[in-house]
């Protein structure tokens, strides 16, 4: 046995647990994206543009990557075909194996599963502006220099926002006494997002009611919410592509159309009693990233959802069976469901 693994079994024993390495500890990395978000910020401050967006790229990566290490290290490594070892390292285990992080890209996309409300439009988002710091740093192309603050700096402190609130902490916490300056720009750039919400609805209300269709009859009108409610999905008219689509009204006209989002949770059904031998029903909800009406040829976005119809849930909850197996050898069952964050 290598001294390595003598010392791991030591280490167990005496009820220590084997540290990962430093580099790709939850601590290390979220202290890390702090100075780079506080550069990004003196960066502002001081009229650089460029050099903003690239310490921004930097630092939500670099926080993305300490969100996954907070539940374990083994999710910031990357794992190369047939080789495991670098999983053993992230476990503290000694290989000789060098350590390399996952990219941003998949960093994000991992995010999905592990962070409330990261849905795909934030990822697609959050991603171009980790290609454009690629590109910024990897090529002759000047990527960030002609992108304005606006394009870029109120989702960037959203998905921060995000990111930190699935670990408790707000971006105070983060950044101390710098937090001013961005929890002012955060604020106003989801309030003007809510305002374009609920304007977008109401002038898509106004709009429908002055055409021929948004003055039917009583008789009239109800066939056409059953038609809507009876239309296949066109797909192609979203903009990204998505877990799971199901019908939704349209806070605008009342009839039917299509949502499109992620999946937020999965669990085990309270009531199990019409699950066949063998098999367990599962839940799963679904929250919506993306709305498309039919009727009046519209897209809207989640929150206009969210923000225009409080009487009722946009939210979609899907039960299925499944079935599961028992360890023959051990007599415990295989349970499928993924872990759930908050």
């Amino acid at each position: 046995m290598s001294s390595s693994k003598r010392e791991f079994f030591k280490l167990s024993e005496a009820g220590r647990k084997p540290s990962a390495p430093i580099a790709i500890t939850h601590e290390a990395l979220l202290a890390k994206s702090k100075v780079h978000a506080k550069r990004s910020i003196e960066a502002k401050s001081q009229g650089q543009e460029a050099e903003c967006q690239l310490w921004a790229a930097t630092s939500l990566e670099l926080l993305a990557k300490a969100q996954l290490a907070g539940i374990h290290p083994s999710l910031v490594v990357e794992v190369e075909k047939g080789n495991l070892n670098t999983l053993l390292e992230a476990c503290g285990v000694l290989t000789g194996t060098p350590v390399k992080c996952i990219g941003a890209a998949e960093a994000y996309a991992r995010l999905k599963h592990t962070v409330a409300n990261f849905t795909t439009p934030v990822f697609a988002e959050r991603k171009k502006l980790a290609d454009r710091r690629n590109a910024e740093l990897h090529s002759g192309e000047a990527a960030c220099a002609a992108v304005p603050y606006d394009a870029w700096e109120g989702d960037f402190w959203n998905a921060a926002d995000l990111i930190l609130a699935s670990m408790d902490m707000n971006i105070r916490e983060w950044l101390g006494a710098d937090a001013k300056a961005p929890k002012d720009l955060l604020k106003a750039h989801r309030t003007a997002e809510k305002k374009l919400a609920v304007q977008r609805v109401k002038h898509h209300a106004q709009l429908f009611r002055s055409t021929p269709e948004g003055k039917p009859g009583k008789d009239k009108f109800a066939a056409l919410v059953a038609q809507t409610l009876n239309a296949s999905a066109n797909l192609s008219v979203f903009h990204y592509h998505y877990a799971k689509h199901w019908h939704q009204e349209c806070p605008s006209c009342r009839t039917w159309g299509f949502a499109g989002g992620d999946e937020e949770w999965e669990e085990l059904a309270e009531d199990q009693s019409a699950a066949d031998h063998g098999y367990q029903i599962i839940e799963r909800s679904y929250s919506p990233s993306e709305f498309h009406c039919p009727t009046l040829a519209i897209f809207h976005l989640s929150g206009i959802l969210l923000c225009t119809r409080r009487e009722s849930s946009t939210h979609m909850l899907q039960k299925e069976k499944r079935r599961f197996s028992t360890n023959r050898s051990t007599g415990m069952t295989s349970n499928p469901l993924r872990l759930q964050y908050a």
